[in-house]
């Protein structure tokens, strides 16, 4: 093979892992919400440990499992700011008085990731 014919394979990949990347993340969106309803936290370190360590145990090669913790750190990370951007987890917003609205400080949710 040529290294255009890799390069299409490596093209054709990345196009997939985009779509799933996205679809990963419309998923977190609902989990964001309902964790926002529920009045949980958006991160669990206990979870994102579980993530990691299944997919470190699952991963044949040739990525080890510090690129495969990098990787998946920042897809975790990624999720959350995708689900903050969206409202999600953010203490509710209250009235200042004026009639204006500020966002609470602070963040009393329960623990819970999902």
């Amino acid at each position: 093979m040529k290294i255009d014919d890799w390069r299409r394979k490596i093209d054709a990949i990345d196009t997939a892992m985009l779509h799933l990347l996205n679809l990963r993340t419309e998923l977190a969106l609902e989990v964001g919400r309902f964790k926002n309803e529920e009045g949980v936290a958006l991160r669990v370190p206990e979870r994102e440990r579980e993530i990691l360590n299944r997919l470190k145990a699952l991963n044949p090669g040739p990525l080890d499992g510090e690129a495969i913790a990098k990787i998946y750190q920042l897809i975790l990370d990624q999720s959350v700011r995708s689900q903050e951007l969206h409202g999600f987890g953010a203490a509710p917003a209250r009235q200042n008085g004026k009639g204006s609205r500020t966002p609470a400080r602070g963040n009393s949710r329960k623990p819970g990731r999902g």
